[in-house]
């Protein structure tokens, strides 16, 4: 068993952080003792021989160093001195990897109310990891992975953790179908022509649905054929029932989408919850809407996705945990693909409020369509080449690549050319 030396300071965030680096990623078991008299985080290891993890608790100007154990690699400094001496009978890291990877957890940093978007969002443009180019980099994972490599070299011999790289595919369910009546085809085709004077949308329409009795926003039959055919699992996330004024406002009890929701469970997959906009931080609202899908979901549901990524750190968190939730997966940001959390998988979350750890999971986000397509206006082809990048990433750490990709976009004039990106993923071995 390894034995870490610290002070007392900040004692829950630490023990926290060490849970997730050590327990949780690389599965070493540890014991904490806490001695004031220790300026920095000293790591003994049944040897003798000790790893210095230096403390320090305010960020730097990020830094990229040449990693110490694979030359063509560089290691984010972003706590810390960009220095680590390899010494016979210790190792003296500089970068301050618990605090580091506090920081990017917690995401402590997007508690600034004069940095939110239009819908009270934490924008990607404001976090460190985008200003310092780091964002498509799970850190923590590699931060954990140095981890483990200078503990090796310093003659640790124990097994550790090792993760399998899996698929998680996700769709957020804000429009089960377009068409509820027959005089909503005649509007689409109104609203494409007059309000967005778009006539290849028009002309789509009518070409392809006007006349046929399948709704281009039910894609359900063909998705989990896909899913199945190639081994996967998807998570479809519902809303719960709304005022009709509301936006992406659906029946929650028509037939339709009952017999989805059975479909959905008679074939394996899962059933997550969607919150509205309105239910963001409002306790009341959450549990309703959440109550009201329950009521009609064949399956217990225990994770889902904020609407609009709509999150505030860590009281969403909360309302969460509250309404006695397993897991999360808000944390993406809407317009940059990436590693927001700085990690590739699931992890535990941390009030920073009340100082503890939740039994609620975070399961990070990496990438969406709407990001891709229309936020980074990229091309499919330069969209295909970004998620293949980040999934290399993903599968270096046998991590979890969570992509979200909406029903609704699939069966558009504008959509139509990303289905080949979308598939692409879902059959890549």
């Amino acid at each position: 068993m390894l034995r870490l030396f610290t002070s007392e300071f900040f004692n829950a965030e630490k023990a926290y952080t060490f849970h997730v680096l050590f327990m949780e990623i690389l599965g070493i078991d540890f014991q904490i003792i806490h001695d004031n008299t220790e300026p920095h985080h000293r790591i003994s290891l049944p040897n003798g021989l000790e790893l210095i993890i230096e403390s320090h608790p305010q960020p730097q100007s990020p830094a990229e160093l040449p990693h110490p154990f694979h030359p063509k690699e560089t290691i984010i400094c972003l706590f810390g001195n960009p220095h680590i001496s390899l010494e016979n009978q210790r190792i003296i890291c500089g970068i301050d990897l618990f605090a580091s990877t506090f920081f990017m957890l917690s995401r402590s940093e997007e508690n600034n109310p004069d940095a939110l978007d239009k819908h009270g969002r934490f924008p990607a443009e404001k976090s460190l990891a985008f200003q310092a180019g780091f964002l498509h980099r799970p850190v923590v994972n590699e931060w954990a992975e140095l981890l483990w490599e200078m503990l090796v070299r310093l003659g640790w011999n124990q097994p550790r953790t090792k993760r399998k790289f899996q698929l998680s595919i996700s769709c957020d369910v804000d429009h089960p179908k377009l068409w509820w009546k027959t005089t909503d085809r005649l509007r689409t085709l109104g609203g494409a022509i007059l309000k967005r004077g778009n006539l290849s949308e028009a002309l789509y329409f009518a070409k392809n649905y006007l006349f046929s009795k399948k709704d281009p926003y039910d894609v359900f039959d063909e998705w989990l054929d896909l899913f199945e055919k190639n081994g996967h699992v998807a998570q479809f996330n519902f809303m719960g029932k709304r005022p009709v004024s509301s936006d992406c406002w659906y029946p929650l009890e028509h037939p339709f989408v009952l017999n989805l929701m059975d479909k959905i469970a008679r074939r394996g997959h899962k059933i997550g919850f969607h919150p509205s906009y309105e239910a963001f931080e409002d306790q009341a609202v959450f549990e309703r809407e959440l109550a009201s899908l329950q009521a009609v979901s064949p399956l217990e549901i225990t994770r889902g996705r904020q609407h609009y990524l709509r999150f505030a750190a860590p009281r969403t968190w909360q309302v969460w945990q509250d309404a006695g939730l397993r897991s999360d997966s808000s944390l993406g940001y809407p317009e940059a693909e990436g590693f927001r959390c700085g990690i590739c998988h699931d992890f535990p979350v941390f009030d920073t409020i009340n100082q503890k750890m939740l039994s609620l999971r975070e399961q990070p986000l990496i990438a969406m369509d709407v990001t891709l397509a229309q936020y980074r206006e990229y091309s499919p082809e330069q969209a295909s080449e970004r998620l293949l990048q980040l999934r290399r990433e993903v599968e270096k750490h046998g991590g979890d690549f969570t992509l979200l990709w909406h029903n609704s976009s699939w069966n558009t004039a504008f959509w139509e050319e990303w289905k080949a990106v979308f598939t692409a993923q879902i059959t890549l071995p």
